[in-house]
């Protein structure tokens, strides 16, 4: 193992090469001496030994018995050991001394048949005698050929008399191996009407008979194990089965863990000092205890963690210098294979993994699945033979295990940037190379490839703990292309992962295009609400003198050092400050979650454009199912990480102390219950007790100031002041101060009209006949504009109570007052058809009929200029009684920021009107 000498000749034992003394034929094999001392004796081997020289001494037993064990297995090295125990019986005790008991038959002639040397058409010469067939060459052996020699040159079997004389009356042992391959080759070679294998069955049967009733004589055969090692041959196997009925003639050389017992001996001239040993298991036993009693929560759970501890201990005591873990994935995962040739390939892979480690001096306390180096040549060619399927996966190797460009690689260089020792332990690659070993083969029942609890165990070593290994699964996930993680199991296909392809198409996409799906997702969110301001850039961004609470959200990328809070709450753009800062509330962005949000979708996108090349990929139908998954969970990511992406909301309220006017009060978003809540949703309520959706009348008089001193304000200055001082409540929309004016007017707490005229300082009904007082009042009557005015309530009784004509408004220059229309004093409070005080219905004073508009239709142009007088007419038209249909069309050229285009001119009338149809370039 030391020089290299790893071909399979090395670990496979020839039966007949070893009976024959040919030359070529391993010393460790070929002496007795040396066979013995490279020979781990099982249980199954020394009863098999005792059995066989028992009945050879002429003891009680079976005379024939069975090896049946998978290639590999101990079978023809077994019978080696029979040969070399009768053959010479001193060398072999002196050797292994636990032979010393076993009976001693004396001499002993012995007879080999090898199914892989003989064949019905190819003439045997070693004894010196032609021989055509099985029983020509048992006789010859033994020395009466002329017993059989008819038999042999015509190819019929011989009857059980003729065997009887052939094997005589002194100790016998005949040793048959692989005799199914003899037979089978047989079958195709025709004798008569019979052939060749049907002859050696008959043979096979005759001889079984006679040396079942031969008191000295011992028969043992070798068979494959299973149909599939068989190759096909299943008829023939099961005929040769049947050879031997009891179920004690049937034996399994090795069994068990007595495979690692096989392998030290036969690979290790010696192991070392025990207290070595010992402490190397303790190491590997403390730290797999510290792993599991560390997740354990349970007595029950604590106690498994011991006894697991302690059993790991037991079994690198008797495995050493090999873990436990990587035998046993040789023999229960790849014993299921049929290219695995169980003892004599594990012993082969194990020389070339050996001798590769050997070889670059590497200093393991154990060697384990992380351990084998896939780059050293022969113990790559080892792992292929043993595992078969090199063309599919000898290109997976290259790519996520030994190339320089292998994940792996990018893994190990990740988790070893800050730890010298974490780096000298290559854990990308140690793990990476136990997942390809894992990849083949299963237990009974299992499905193919590792569990992590199963492979973290197999690769825990001092100083890598479960969490580095954890990190290490992780990160090749990642990174892997053909590593392939399913049923929580990971393993190596050679079809590519889709998650390092998915990966890799994302790495294709740019920053901007991420962002601009991240912007229409977050559009999404929060459509349907009013007042959202999306990513301004600037303050300028952000409309202002709009009478709707503002809440703006920042873009991901906003900085406070860049662009401060204050800057966007003082300044609506081109350095003019803002007017509406009372009604401003900025949402500030956490980076966190808008990376956690552009990651997912930048996944989404890579894998709808895989889905898009599903042809030019060939992607199975299994492949496809799963691209829409990860299509879908990235969706599902990509939106949770959004709602969750603004972490914090601030509003600017009137400070307390200070010179400062108002100070920025933030919430914290991240403390508020988002289970089934919209983003919006939240900021509303986070701005719950600051902003408001209603003002008591009470309090928007005191607010509006009215009195001796101010017996007016315009509806229009009233809604500006709600959103431009810090002093004013804070209202969602305009709507809150028309229902306050409407319920004020009702309560009588003021007076409310529309068509005003300025004197002076002060404002003056154009018409008093238009005052409502202590009256039913809507919220939809009420006009905000700067022709309707909310009135002191003794103001408002003033003109009520007192006849006055209608004051007029200052004509322009240039053109003639106009007549200021008579109003005429009330006669009394109301009429008899209970109208307005001072008018009936329809008519004058007197009751009579009156001149009176019952219809009109009206067709203007007006232009820029026209459009305040436009308002006082619609003003005026909507305070009084009738039905009003109005059609318009207009026609607006400008250069208008489309911002402030939807909020302002096209918002109030999408919520006025029925049927709109619009269109802008």
């Amino acid at each position: 193992m030391a020089g290299g000498v790893l071909d399979m000749g090395t670990y496979a034992a020839n039966l007949s090469g070893v009976f024959r003394g040919r030359q070529g034929i391993s010393p460790v094999y070929a002496d007795a001496g040396r066979f013995f001392q490279a020979t781990y004796l099982t249980a199954k081997m020394g009863e098999l030994l005792t059995d066989v020289m028992d009945v050879l001494a002429g003891g009680t037993g079976s005379h024939v018995l069975q090896l049946r064990t998978p290639f590999g297995g101990g079978k023809t090295h077994s019978l080696v050991a029979l040969l070399h125990l009768v053959r010479n019986r001193a060398a072999a005790v002196a050797a292994c001394p636990e032979l010393k008991d076993i009976a001693d038959p004396g001499d002993v002639r012995v007879a080999v048949l090898s199914g892989e040397e003989l064949d019905a058409l190819t003439p045997a010469t070693a004894t010196g005698i032609e021989t055509h067939t099985l029983w020509g060459e048992l006789a010859a052996q033994l020395g009466r050929y002329e017993l059989v020699e008819q038999h042999d040159l015509s190819g019929a079997a011989p009857g059980g008399e003729v065997l009887r004389q052939v094997i005589g009356d002194s100790p016998t042992l005949i040793l048959l191996d692989e005799v199914l391959i003899y037979v089978e080759k047989a079958m195709v070679v025709a004798r008569g009407e019979s052939n060749a294998g049907r002859q050696a069955m008959l043979f096979l049967q005759a001889l079984t008979e006679v040396v079942s009733a031969e008191p000295n004589a011992a028969m043992v055969y070798s068979l494959q194990a299973s149909v599939g090692e068989a190759a096909g041959a299943e008829g023939l196997l099961s005929d040769l089965d049947k050879l031997v009925a009891r179920v004690d003639s049937k034996r399994e050389p090795v069994a068990g863990d007595e495979v690692l017992r096989v392998v030290q001996r036969r690979l290790f001239a010696e192991l070392g000092e025990t207290s070595v040993h010992e402490s190397v298991a303790r190491a590997y036993s403390d730290l797999l205890r510290k792993q599991l009693l560390a997740a354990a929560e349970t007595g029950d759970a604590r106690r498994e963690a011991e006894a697991a501890a302690d059993s790991l201990e037991d079994r690198i005591l008797a495995a050493y210098p090999f873990h436990p873990e990587l035998l046993d994935l040789m023999y229960h995962r790849w014993g299921s294979l049929v290219s695995y040739q169980r003892t004599r390939g594990a012993l082969q892979f194990l020389a070339a993994v050996v001798h590769a480690l050997w070889k670059s001096g590497a200093k393991s306390p154990l060697i384990g699945p992380g351990d084998v180096d896939f780059t050293d040549e022969a113990a790559r060619g080892a792992f292929f033979s043993q595992v078969g399927e090199r063309e599919r996966y000898a290109s997976v190797l290259s790519s996520d295990v030994t190339s320089d460009g292998a994940g792996c690689a990018t893994v190990d260089r990740t988790l070893g940037a800050d730890s010298p020792a974490i780096a000298q332990l290559r854990v990308g690659t140690r793990v990476a190379s136990a997942i390809m070993l894992y990849s083949f083969g299963a237990r009974e029942g299992e499905d193919r490839g590792v569990l992590e609890t199963d492979l973290v165990r197999s690769l825990l070593v001092p100083g890598l703990t479960r969490n580095i290994v954890v990190s290490a699964l992780h990160d090749l996930r990642e990174e892997e292309l053909y590593l392939h993680y399913t049923g929580r199991r990971y393993r190596f296909e050679p079809t590519p992962n889709l998650t390092k392809l998915v990966r890799d198409e994302a790495t294709k996409l740019s920053s901007k295009e991420v962002l601009t799906e991240v912007r229409g997702e977050l559009e999404n969110q929060l459509r349907g609400n009013k007042g959202v301001s999306l990513w301004p850039e600037a303050p300028s961004g952000i409309a202002d003198e709009r009478p709707v609470f503002t809440v703006a959200y920042l873009h991901p990328d906003w900085s406070d050092d860049r662009d401060p809070q204050t800057k966007f709450i003082e300044q609506a753009g081109s350095g003019s400050p803002r007017r509406y800062r009372n009604g401003l509330a900025l949402v500030l962005p956490d980076k966190g979650q808008f990376d956690l949000a552009r990651h997912a979708i930048r996944l989404r996108l890579a894998a709808d454009s895989l889905l898009s090349k599903a042809r030019q990929y060939n992607f199975s139908t299994e492949q496809i199912e799963e691209l829409r998954d990860k299509a879908s969970n990235a969706r599902r990511d990509g939106s949770a990480a959004i709602g969750a992406a603004y972490s914090t909301v601030a509003i600017p309220t009137r400070s307390r102390a200070g010179d400062a006017p108002y100070v920025l009060e933030p919430s914290d978003l991240r403390t508020m219950l988002a289970a089934g809540r919209a983003l919006h949703e939240r900021v509303v309520e986070a701005l719950s007790q600051r902003v408001f959706s209603s003002i008591t009348p009470a309090k928007l008089v005191a607010l509006a100031g009215l009195g001796p001193d101010r017996k007016a304000v315009t509806c229009a200055d009233l809604v500006d002041w709600f959103y431009s001082y810090y002093d004013f409540t804070k209202l969602w929309d305009k709507n809150a101060v028309a229902s306050a004016i409407a319920k004020a007017v009702s309560e009588s707490e003021l007076g409310y009209v529309v068509g005003i005229v300025r004197e002076g300082e002060s404002f003056v009904p154009r018409d008093a006949r238009q005052i409502r007082f202590g009256e039913r009042l809507t919220a939809d009557e009420v006009d905000l504009s700067d022709d309707a005015a909310i009135l002191w309530h003794d103001y408002a009784l003033e003109f009520l109570q007192t006849p006055i004509e209608p004051a007029t408004e200052e004509p322009e220059p240039g053109t003639e007052p106009r007549p200021k229309p008579q109003l005429t004093p009330p006669a009394q409070p109301t009429t008899s058809q209970g109208g307005k005080p001072g008018a009936g219905v329809g008519g004058s004073a007197g009751g009579a009929p009156s001149d009176v508009v019952r219809v009109a239709n009206v067709k203007a142009v007006v232009e820029r200029s026209g459009l305040f007088n436009l308002g006082r007419s619609l003003s005026w038209l909507r305070g009084e009684q009738g039905s009003v249909r109005i059609e318009i069309n207009i026609h607006a050229e400008g250069e208008f920021d489309r911002g402030d285009f939807l909020n302002g001119f096209l918002e109030p009338i999408e919520e006025a009107a029925e049927d709109l149809d619009i269109s802008t370039q």
